[in-house]
């Protein structure tokens, strides 16, 4: 058996590629709007590919925590940014300014952490922080934190609101406790 042959695309698969074309046209509205969005919704089609699930309702328990992980980490990161933006312009030795990052960046992750176990997000508590580093250390200088922040929480909204339709419609689940469990 040859290697085409051996692949196998099941129900999972289709329906992840479905909500990604979702993903994409719904996104195009936007952009009609909004010329300065990218065409592809980058963290849209990794949560939908993320958010397809074995039951409607694990995929919106788990696109839920989610969004809110991406949220919390996004306001903390939006903060430290404007704390930031106030203190280290202002110090002129760069092992100083570099150790005041550190512990900007530091103290925000454990922050997002800890808000987002407060919130009961679960397992995706470290997205919180990983949201926090993005925008405290990878976001480029030419890039509008708040525009960022604003667009990453409607793509992550997007790709798990892509995938629940799809899950939903396409190939849904035979009865409720199908739907329910997984």
């Amino acid at each position: 058996m040859g290697i085409l042959e051996s692949l196998h695309i099941g129900g999972r698969k289709a329906k992840s590629i479905l909500a990604i074309l979702l993903a994409f046209f719904v996104w195009q509205i936007p952009r009609a709007f909004l010329s300065g969005l990218s065409v592809h919704p980058l963290f849209a089609y990794m949560c939908a590919v993320l958010e397809m699930r074995e039951s409607i309702e694990k995929t919106r328990s788990f696109g839920f925590r989610r969004v809110k992980s991406t949220g919390i980490g996004l306001v903390f990161g939006l903060v430290g940014i404007f704390i930031h933006t106030l203190i280290i312009p202002k110090i002129e030795i760069f092992w100083l300014s570099t150790a005041v990052e550190l512990i900007i960046i530091l103290s925000f992750v454990l922050l997002a952490l800890s808000a987002a176990q407060l919130m009961k997000c679960d397992n995706f508590s470290s997205l919180a922080a990983i949201c926090v580093i993005i925008c405290l250390v990878g976001l480029r200088e030419d890039t509008n934190p708040y525009i960022y922040a604003l667009t990453r929480v409607s793509q992550t909204a997007l790709g798990v609101f892509s995938a629940l339709v799809v899950n939903r419609f396409i190939y849904p689940p035979k009865n409720k406790e199908d739907s329910k469990s997984g």
